[in-house]
């Protein structure tokens, strides 16, 4: 997503380490980035630190500096340099920081090795990149950044996504079953990131719930996420009135 003069504000200090430090591990991020705040909650997960490089993509446009293109040639975050191995798309640096730094506990716990459960993270990441955040994406982004009226078609694709995550929940306390697993992480992001563009998601009984339910069992929520929604938030809604001005 597109934060322009996000990173005007006030510079805020990077997340604080929360236990192991990890030499030569480097994470490109911005606070506004709901996939950033997933890879933020992975981490505070596997009580695991990595040094945090935070970027100004908007006002210094450091995306586009030589260094980064270099590095990143989509030039997006966020973006892992593990002592020179690159990954970016925050859901295979979530498998990779989970499979290569977790403990054997952690990674059964958040990536099962038995096919049919992992199959099932498999399919809610999926559904997260292709469908959820996808259609989040494509109905905000069109408004806050050129002004586009809202667009029926691309509202009721995203209503239609949280119907089906409403089904998902159902029958299971957590995405990919009964127990929470790296899906939780990546979704939880991408709801979460509602809050800060005003959409009200509490119609959907389950997920509101679910939402809930992590929010409060997680000891890492606030501090991986409050300030990215907040930020995005003040950000979304003078970009809003500025259009409406116009």
């Amino acid at each position: 997503m597109n934060f322009q003069r996000m990173n005007a504000q006030k510079p805020s200090a990077p997340p604080a380490p929360v236990g192991t430090k990890i030499p030569g591990v480097e994470l490109i991020y911005m606070t506004g980035s709901p996939p950033c705040r997933a890879v933020l909650m992975c981490l505070r997960d596997l009580k695991i630190d990595v040094d945090m490089k935070k970027i100004d993509m908007f006002q210094k446009a450091e995306h586009k500096q030589p260094w980064f293109v270099k590095m990143n040639p989509q030039h997006c975050v966020p973006t892992l340099n593990d002592n020179g191995f690159i990954l970016w798309e925050s859901r295979a640096i979530i498998s990779y920081l989970i499979t290569k730094y977790g403990s054997e506990e952690d990674r059964e716990r958040l990536l099962p090795s038995d096919p049919e459960a992992r199959a099932k993270i498999d399919r809610m990441w999926y559904f997260d990149i292709g469908c959820l955040y996808k259609s989040i994406s494509d109905y905000y982004l069109p408004q806050l950044m050129s002004g586009e009226p809202a667009d029926h078609q691309r509202a009721n694709a995203l209503k239609q996504n949280l119907d089906y995550l409403d089904i998902f929940l159902e029958d299971s306390p957590y995405v990919a079953g009964e127990t929470y697993t790296a899906a939780d992480i990546s979704i939880l992001a991408s709801v979460t990131h509602l809050e800060s563009v005003d959409f009200r998601y509490e119609g959907y009984h389950h997920i509101a719930e679910w939402a809930k339910k992590l929010k409060a069992e997680l000891p890492y929520y606030t501090a991986c996420n409050k300030e990215g929604i907040e930020l995005f938030a003040k950000w979304s809604k003078s970009r809003m009135t500025t259009k409406k001005g116009k």
